[in-house]
């Protein structure tokens, strides 16, 4: 009976300690990482928007007219291509909703945005950061943001999350985890 109180008792002491050591104060980083799983965000839809890049214009042919009024030599001619390619410029805006479910906020949250392939395929990936300090609890709010220069094509498509867990070694690539205000 007493070996029993004594294996009870000891193990009574290890869990004390162990219950005790994991009370201790979070650091200020995994303050943010148990805030960062109280957000959510969707994207609400986007828009594709596309600008023609003109090209520069050739110089024309410039023609010395003489003091009698006939046309002299000419100075300088470059051939010009009667219909050139038009390159487009792309970007697109995306509509995104953002929300938490906790009475303490971030100043901001990092999203990760990803474009992908008609066959679901990776080609872009951002990591954007926005001011959610005005975002009270449960309250959705709308955010745009525009990414430029992104080759969309008919059939892509765009995700985005709040990643939840981020691992240590990449917490540097999300601005929330900054110390620097």
């Amino acid at each position: 009976m007493r070996r029993i109180s004594r294996c009870l008792g000891a193990g009574l002491v290890l869990l004390v300690a162990a219950s005790i050591s994991g009370c201790g104060a979070k650091s200020p980083e995994d303050k943010v990482a148990a805030l960062r799983g109280f957000y959510s965000a969707r994207l609400n839809g986007f828009i594709l928007n596309e600008e023609p890049i003109l090209p520069e214009v050739p110089e024309l042919a410039v023609v010395e007219v003489t003091e009698d009024g006939t046309e002299g030599e000419a100075v300088e001619e470059e051939a010009i291509d009667p219909m050139p390619a038009i390159e487009v410029a792309q970007t697109v805006q995306l509509d995104i909703l953002i929300q938490h479910r906790s009475e303490e906020r971030l100043p901001g949250i990092t999203l990760d945005i990803s474009m992908v392939d008609s066959g679901q395929v990776e080609k872009g990936h951002w990591r954007v950061w926005f001011d959610t300090s005005e975002v009270t609890k449960a309250t959705v709010t709308q955010f745009t943001h525009i990414l430029g220069d992104v080759g969309y094509e008919e059939g892509d498509g765009f995700f985005l999350e709040v990643r939840h867990p981020v691992p240590v070694e990449e917490r540097s690539e999300y601005r929330e985890f900054s110390t620097s205000p």
